[in-house]
């Protein structure tokens, strides 16, 4: 690694911590950047500037919560672009997650006017906003302009999960992404004679690399991944896929069917309960990322799957690990080629159906949404959306390694990490189950055929 890019990592990594787990303030607080929402007018009321660019002259109401989005796109500077460039105010409704998602719940059943644009979480919240007909189509304003909208230089994963799945047009601009790595400690694998042409490019090449750095008498383990049920699953489907397998199946007229006891599947399940039963760390059925993490930083684990934004969370003086010792590696594939890393999409923008300023709100969104803007972002420790910021070499506070690996899998990975429906918390819990029998070593068709009979009343209740 360069000493330049390395000063730069270091300064930079610290803002990372907490932005990616969806991260928002405490709550409740409104913060007005200029004027009054009262004095809102209809979108129509734009004034020409003789240039590219109309002057609406307005106040827009947006809701969202304190993350590096919001923090980069309203602060004084680029809010004075905004004003310069739309003649657009923003009167900002600052919440925490479930509080914005009420928010707007309470809002779109009174018709949606008194809010303009908003900050949502597709995983969590597109297909229900879709479904309620509480997002407007942005297709038309994409088509209308497409140099403007440069709609191509977003991540495929991301478009995939803020698209109405109906139609396919857009519903939302995403902002942040979060994909999967292999992370692995450089001086073990050093150690143990291991160089990058040994990067496993298979999961059978996986586990004989895990197998090889497990040092049970140092207390070392190989490899290590959420055990704890729920949490486990956005990881495991990574392995899912590889196999072959995922969790459902649709139809061409909507209908789902449960797949997670299939052959492919059930392989899938053995394999990450053999990985973590013969390479992992004690105790692997209570760990989320965060005691992975631990492990890993503290050098009781040789590698680990999960999130490439957890590197945010390396802190140089509770750590025993350099970030120069922390190298990564994309997600090797199943027995029979098939890929199944992941790239979500954190946060999206989208517009209020019931806005009476869609215009203006396009053209906030449209802004925070731009290559410039979250190029702004990524400098403040963001995880971008648009394919173009990854590539401008030093810009990131990410090693570049982490860089180079989250440009690639954000056009070829899944937009989704875990079951895409309304009622994910619940079908995590079914699906958990199962991979808990698998790393204890149960009968894991049995667990897998019972798993599937609870997912698919799940997936049915959402008919």
């Amino acid at each position: 690694m360069k000493a330049k890019r390395l000063v730069s990592a270091l300064t930079m990594i610290a803002l990372l911590a907490g932005i990616f787990a969806g991260c928002s303030g405490d709550g409740g607080t409104t913060s007005s950047t200029g004027g009054d929402s009262s004095t809102a007018g209809d979108s129509s009321a734009t004034e020409s500037t003789g240039g590219d660019t109309e002057k609406f002259n307005t106040t827009l109401n947006v809701i969202g919560v304190d993350n590096v989005i919001a923090t980069t796109a309203f602060d004084e500077e680029h809010l004075q672009e905004l004003r310069d460039l739309y003649g657009i105010e923003v009167n900002f409704q600052q919440f925490t997650n479930e509080q914005a998602s009420n928010k707007i719940a309470v809002s779109m059943a009174a018709g949606g006017a008194d809010i303009d644009a908003l900050m949502f979480r597709p995983l969590d919240e597109t297909l229900l906003f879709v479904q309620n007909g509480w997002l407007e189509n942005l297709q038309p304003y994409i088509d209308a302009d497409p140099e403007a909208a440069n709609y191509d230089d977003y991540m495929d994963a991301s478009k995939e999960v803020t698209q109405d799945p109906a139609t396919g047009d857009a519903v939302g601009l995403p902002v942040m992404t979060e994909s999967g790595a292999v992370y692995y400690n450089k001086t073990m694998w050093e150690a143990a004679g291991l160089t990058e042409d040994d990067y496993p490019k298979t999961m059978d090449e996986l586990y004989d690399v895990a197998v090889k750095l497990t040092d049970r008498d140092a207390g070392v383990s190989g490899f290590a991944c959420r055990g704890m049920a729920n949490p486990a699953v956005t990881q495991f489907s990574g392995f899912l896929r590889a196999y072959g397998a995922d969790f459902f199946t649709e139809a061409d007229d909507g209908t789902k069917t449960a797949t997670i006891n299939t052959p492919e599947a059930v392989e899938a399940f053995e394999f990450y309960g053999k990985l973590l039963r013969d390479t992992g760390p004690d105790g692997v059925l209570s760990m989320t990322w965060t005691e992975t993490w631990s492990l890993f930083t503290q050098g009781q684990t040789a590698m680990r799957f999960d999130a490439n934004t957890n590197l945010g969370s390396w802190d140089p003086d509770n750590s025993a690990i350099t970030l120069e010792e922390i190298g990564c590696f994309d997600l090797p594939v199943g027995p029979d080629g098939d890929y199944g890393n992941y790239s979500i999409t954190p946060w999206a923008l989208g517009i209020s159906y019931g806005s009476t300023q869609k215009d203006a709100a396009w053209a906030l969104i449209n802004w925070m949404a731009s290559s410039e803007m979250q190029q702004d972002a990524q400098s403040n420790g963001s995880s971008a959306a648009r394919t173009s910021v990854w590539e401008v070499e030093g810009l990131s506070s990410w090693p570049q390694e982490f860089q180079d690996l989250a440009a690639e899998v954000g056009n070829k990975a899944y937009g989704t990490d875990r079951p895409y429906m309304i009622n994910v918390a619940s079908a995590r819990d079914v699906i958990g189950q199962v991979i808990v029998t698998a790393i204890e070593g149960g009968d894991v068709q049995a667990a897998a055929d019972t798993a599937n009979a609870d997912f698919q009343k799940l997936l049915d209740e959402e008919k």
